[in-house]
């Protein structure tokens, strides 16, 4: 055995955990932010419920205005986010406008009944419980995805090669 065989067999144990490292980052990254885009999909059926219902209602209803001022807020938000790759500022903002938007649905909900009958029509509570239990998973489905990542970002050997490599943690929905 020469002088150098243990210095190489380390250097190339080495150079092999850093590639299995990035090749695991990439794969937990990718998986993230495909989760993040199915939610995004998610998302982005909330504004259409809204927009056919716009023409039938009332103009001066406040509650109803919110809930079309928030719809389009959320999908402008997701039009930004889309452009991004796990931006944690982005991924802030969509979350900001659905937080904004379940508000403003919660505030329609709870509003009196007038002499036209419910607030918000039966068929549209209907469409917001589907959406809302499909987002629901998918947003869980991603938190779980980003937790994963985030993770495999914080353990130590791979805390020092992250900065390196351009992977960094993401926020959560």
């Amino acid at each position: 055995m020469g002088d150098f065989f243990w210095p190489v067999l380390f250097g190339v144990f080495f150079v092999c955990w850093c590639l299995g490292a990035y090749n695991r980052l990439r794969r937990l990254r990718r998986q993230a932010l495909e989760s993040v885009q199915k939610l995004f999909i998610q998302l982005a059926e909330f504004k259409p419920l809204f927009d056919r219902r716009q023409a039938d209602t009332d103009p001066n209803d406040l509650e109803w205005a919110a809930l079309v001022a928030d719809a389009q807020q959320l999908a402008a938000a997701l039009q930004s986010a889309s452009h991004t790759t796990l931006d944690g500022a982005a991924i802030r903002n969509v979350s900001q406008a659905l937080e904004g938007l379940q508000r403003s649905w919660t505030a329609a909900c709870e509003a009196p009944q007038d002499l036209a009958g419910e607030a918000l029509p039966p068929e549209l509570l209907t469409q917001w419980g589907v959406l809302s239990h499909r987002m629901l998973a998918a947003r869980a489905a991603a938190n779980q995805d980003l937790a994963a990542y985030n993770q495999a970002i914080a353990q130590v050997p791979v805390r020092w090669l992250a900065p390196v490599i351009p992977f960094a943690a993401v926020a959560y929905f």
